[in-house]
């Protein structure tokens, strides 16, 4: 059976995402604060997951000296054009991210950890490659959310099919507050919920994307 990184290598590299960057924060309204691209000027930025580098950029242009890694070969080709060598785009696995201890000021990560089955692995090296005080944030689908809700009463067994931008297999795990916080011991965390354009009086509550933030102790 393929591991979740050959499930990702092959999803993506049959249909790379990639979009313009009005299209990802109109659809996205949120990120632009959530993610910090302001708040890293002269900072070491890690972004593991960097897909088509959209994000990546963003971290740069503000004056963060920014590194991103992805394993698909397509997301690597398309995101050392789009950044133009404003940021170093590297093949990486993160769960075996090849960067010495302490390397980074800020390790951030949209939409990617949930794609690993073995996340863990993935947490425990963002936290080694951080600096001591060094932050993180970790972007994850939740479990309790409207999005899974919709995707599971339409679509019944196949729900996890129609998630991502095709219908080639990829891993997918949901996540609660609760099972993040055994990724990251002794980490102090803040949990938000973002996306849900339907009811955004309750994105609080039922958002799609768990986002995780937290500092290394």
């Amino acid at each position: 059976m393929s591991t979740s990184a050959d499930l990702a290598r092959q999803h993506w590299n049959e249909t790379p995402l990639y979009y313009t960057e009005d299209y990802r924060y109109k659809f996205y309204p949120w990120l632009y604060d959530a993610a910090e691209f302001r708040r890293h000027i002269g900072e070491r930025v890690l972004e593991v997951g960097c897909g088509t580098g959209t994000d990546l950029l963003q971290f740069a242009r503000h004056g963060a000296i920014a590194t991103g890694v992805d394993i698909t070969e397509q997301h690597l080709r398309l995101a050392r054009e789009r950044v133009r060598g404003k940021a170093e785009v590297l093949y990486g696995d993160a769960t075996n991210l090849p960067f010495p201890d302490g390397s980074f000021d800020y390790v951030y990560s949209h939409g990617v950890l949930h794609h690993i089955d073995r996340a863990n692995l993935a947490a425990t090296e963002i936290l080694r490659v951080l600096k001591p005080d060094g932050r993180f944030n970790v972007h994850l689908y939740a479990r309790y959310s409207y999005m899974t809700w919709w995707l599971i009463s339409r679509k019944r067994r196949a729900w996890k099919l129609h998630i991502e931008n095709s219908l080639t297999p990829v891993y997918v795990e949901l996540y609660t507050a609760r099972k993040v916080r055994r990724f990251f011991p002794g980490c102090r965390l803040s949990f938000q919920k973002f996306q849900t354009p339907e009811y955004k009086r309750f994105e609080r509550y039922i958002g799609w994307f768990l986002v995780t933030k937290g500092l290394k102790p």
